[in-house]
């Protein structure tokens, strides 16, 4: 006795049936192409940002390590943000790493005559300064920092009033710890 097949034999009549039956497929797929490069185009020509990224940071950051391939990552973020930099890593030198710094108000940097740009933004300054925490003044009250603060950071003059000792005068810019050291 044969045996019976349980698979159900092939139908070798029926018709073909394609997932596609006619092009609007192929259609909607080049219109759909065409907007996105249309979108693509439109972001990266007229939006001032990109043009900013493209132009002057890479732009501008490539013909900079082509021009200088061996100098140090010290001595280029010192010709990239001049006094900025070297202000905060004057600060960075200057203490330990578990500081607590009162960090200057926006005023303080903002005085004419100032040489600083922008680095009255705590968050800024945190990103080169870490791992020690920044306090501004405006913060005296509610930060959780404000009772270890063991530095004070001296811009244009400004926070010498918060120290427990005497500075010259002349002392414009730089870090002091809050209370003497022996």
């Amino acid at each position: 006795m044969a045996k019976s097949n349980p698979k159900t034999p092939k139908q070798e009549n029926a018709p073909k049936t394609s997932s596609h039956p006619d092009g609007k497929w192929l259609l909607k797929n080049i219109l759909f192409l065409l907007l996105a490069l249309l979108l693509v185009k439109i972001t990266f020509t007229e939006q001032p940002a990109y043009k900013w990224v493209y132009y002057n940071l890479l732009k501008g950051n490539m013909s900079l390590i082509k021009q200088y391939p061996d100098i140090s990552f010290e001595q280029k973020m010192q010709m990239k943000l001049g006094v900025n930099y070297e202000y905060l890593h004057f600060i960075k030198q200057a203490t330990p790493e578990d500081a607590v710094i009162l960090y200057p108000s926006q005023e303080a940097f903002s005085k004419e005559g100032s040489p600083f740009a922008h680095i009255y933004n705590k968050i800024y300054a945190t990103r080169f300064l870490y791992p020690r925490k920044l306090v501004l003044e405006s913060e005296l009250g509610v930060s959780k920092y404000a009772d270890q603060i063991n530095y004070v950071a001296i811009v244009n003059g400004e926070g010498k009033d918060k120290l427990s000792y005497p500075t010259d005068s002349a002392y414009q810019h730089g870090v002091l710890p809050i209370t003497p050291q022996k």
